[in-house]
């Protein structure tokens, strides 16, 4: 893998000292970056955290703006390892340009080892609601770049992490995740399209930021959850609408497994010691 410059065209902070400030502690072990409903068992199973801030007091960092999301960091330990966790995160379909949606990844890149990305998305083929996709490659559909540098650079998933998440009970063996702008789900005739080029599921986010970390030296994973079959029909009009909403706060559409991604951040800490 080749590493990106230390200073790149849009980093605020790249040595991650406003981590540090945050939180009190100079490195975390492993990042997590999901919405709160995912982070339900941790959170009973952890407690309080030894800090709290809010993303936007970092640099260039916005405030989550989706419905769901919290502008909350937190900061543990478990059993001598650092865990930072991102209850929140920024999207490009919320008008934000692609400097703030990865300004976050960007900015922790630094001080973190692994990174544990989890988010939704639309199956594609064989992914049935409920599952969890592992990512083990992606495609750019997006039509902008990522994040911007100072030359080209290489990154990719973690095969050694996204492996260990393949054996979880829920998750599916690691499949091809295209990364759509959103904010509409894919139309029959798009994920036609998109299964056609190889992909397993259709997200609006994580790969920006975790392809970001990744040319940072940082191993990245991710879990997507398929909260919608593309070759399942849609309903519409406002109870659709709200279901939709749901999707993104209370999981009223479908119920995730919060007990997934839990075990998830657990099995990469024993891989991580």
């Amino acid at each position: 893998m080749t590493a990106q410059p230390a200073t790149a065209p849009w980093d605020d902070d790249p040595a991650g000292a406003s981590i540090l400030l945050a939180t009190g502690r100079a490195q975390h072990d492993l990042l997590v970056i999901a919405e709160p409903f995912f982070l339900t068992d941790l959170r009973e199973a952890w407690g309080r955290p030894a800090s709290s801030v809010r993303l936007s007091v970092l640099p260039g960092v916005s405030a989550p703006g989706l419905a769901g999301q919290e502008d909350a960091l937190h900061s543990y330990e478990r059993d001598g390892l650092g865990v930072l966790i991102a209850r929140g995160r920024t999207t490009l379909f919320e008008g934000k340009p692609a400097r703030r949606t990865t300004a976050f990844a960007r900015t922790v890149a630094a001080r973190v080892r692994a990174a544990l990305l989890v988010t939704r998305a639309t199956g594609l083929g064989g992914a049935d609601v409920g599952d969890f996709i592992p990512a083990g490659d992606h495609l750019n559909l997006a039509g902008t770049p990522l994040f911007a540098t100072r030359g080209v650079v290489e990154a990719g998933w973690d095969e050694g992490l996204t492996a260990r998440l393949a054996d979880l009970d829920g998750v599916r063996e690691p499949g091809v995740l295209a990364l759509a702008p959103g904010p509409l789900r894919p139309t029959q005739a798009e994920a036609g399209a998109f299964a056609a080029l190889g992909a397993d599921g259709v997200v609006t986010d994580s790969v920006a930021e975790a392809m970001a970390l990744a040319s940072r030296d940082v191993r990245v994973a991710g879990l997507a959850y398929v909260d919608l079959a593309a070759d399942r029909p849609a309903a519409t009009g406002r109870r659709a609408a709200e279901r939709r909403m749901g999707a993104h706060s209370a999981g009223l559409a479908q119920t995730p497994a919060p007990d997934v991604v839990s075990a998830a951040v657990e099995t990469l800490l024993v891989a991580l010691r």
